[in-house]
């Protein structure tokens, strides 16, 4: 049996409809036969949060009813469902590393992150950036999450293979499992860390590595990216000051800095994401690994705000030819006033160029993206 998850065929499933297909778990069980009807909303997402699967012949033989044909929901809003859902259950993974599923609930995660479509990159990059950083309490699941997709777009970047890409993408999901509880404090706390929290951040990829150790891991390349993910070359990092660290640890160690510093915190301000990507690439001292993730991201990533030589403020929303030119939609006109509607802009055309980012104070605008994708 060929089996698809079940998030990308989310969409076409209703409360108080019979489900069109069975659903199954990860070894093909079936859990919910054809037919059956879950009245609520709430009952179905919660099959996506557990990462369920279908019969890829049950749904060849799926045929929409004519009526429901024009409700399908847009790609963009179904890849929000599928995101929004990845943060949940990443959220209540992080909590729960003594569950006796941990481990191949984690596996299942590294797949659905790996099989996500090129076509969706500059989208994830946008939700990244704009994640409402608000919710303190999200910032673990949220900032591994961000870490593993980034690690995903930038090691396709570099051709790994997909086995070391797949180690790299649970390891950067599981790098701070160590610690979840003190980060989301940490995300509220306003003062710098205590002499008793400073130890425990100092001891977390060891006691990362040794959760998934006990959970039954025998990846080596995941484990070591865990144990060294920040540990420097010439051993200023910690725990252990190692003089080489490995390949995998150093991106995700990049990935890592690059996403906290554009993630805003109690009592620290949010660093612009082009700023970010400049001084991470000075700090590296031109590192390729951190070439790589610029190159990915652009020096204006998807969901930033900046300023077009039009006088008009816009938006990113998918990077260009150039690192320097992407595609912009317009919020509003030169006065500050919003525009009708979005309109799109190419900054590579006389202009249209990039002057300057924008803070987000400075957009009043709402944007989101299931708005500004189709």
């Amino acid at each position: 049996m060929q089996m698809i998850s079940l998030d990308q065929v989310f969409q076409i499933l209703r409360p108080g409809v019979p489900l069109p297909f069975g659903v199954r778990d990860a070894a093909g069980r079936l859990l919910l036969a054809k037919g059956l009807v879950l009245h609520e909303q709430s009952k179905l997402l919660d099959l996506l949060n557990r990462g369920m699967f279908v019969d890829t012949e049950e749904v060849k033989r799926y045929v929409p009813p004519a009526r429901e044909s024009d409700a399908i929901e847009r790609p963009a809003e179904r890849f929000s469902v599928r995101w929004e859902a990845l943060l949940r259950r990443l959220g209540l993974l992080l909590q729960t590393p003594a569950d006796p599923q941990f481990l191949k609930q984690v596996r299942e995660m590294v797949v659905r992150i790996a099989g996500c479509p090129e076509s969706c990159t500059d989208q994830m990059i946008f939700l990244i950036v704009r994640h409402d950083y608000s919710q303190t309490q999200r910032y673990p699941e949220a900032h591994s999450l961000h870490v593993a997709v980034l690690c995903h777009l930038v090691s396709r970047r570099l051709g790994w293979s997909d086995n070391r890409r797949l180690s790299l993408i649970g390891a950067a999901l599981t790098m701070n499992l160590g610690m979840a509880s003190l980060q989301a404090k940490l995300a509220m706390q306003r003062t710098p860390p205590t002499p008793q929290q400073r130890q425990e951040i100092d001891a977390h990829p060891l006691v990362s590595a040794s959760l998934l150790r006990a959970n039954g891991l025998q990846d080596e390349e995941w484990l070591l990216a865990v144990e060294q993910h920040h540990e420097c070359p010439g051993g200023s990092g910690y725990p252990k000051q190692v003089q080489t660290p490995g390949e995998l640890s150093q991106l995700i160690r990049f990935i890592d800095n690059f996403t906290a510093k554009y993630s805003p915190r109690a009592g620290r301000d949010k660093q612009p994401a082009h700023q970010a990507a400049k001084d991470l690439y000075a700090q590296s001292g031109g590192n390729p690994l951190a070439a790589a993730l610029i190159k990915e991201c652009g020096i204006y990533p998807p969901g930033c705000f900046v300023k077009l030589a039009s006088g008009e403020s816009a938006v990113v929303t998918r990077r260009g030819l150039t690192l320097k030119d992407p595609l912009v939609v317009a919020l509003t006109n030169p006065h500050g006033e919003p525009l009708g509607r979005p309109v799109q802009r190419d900054t590579s055309q006389p202009g249209r160029a990039i002057v300057g980012p924008l803070a987000d104070k400075a957009i009043t605008v709402q944007v989101s993206a299931d708005q500004l994708y189709d």
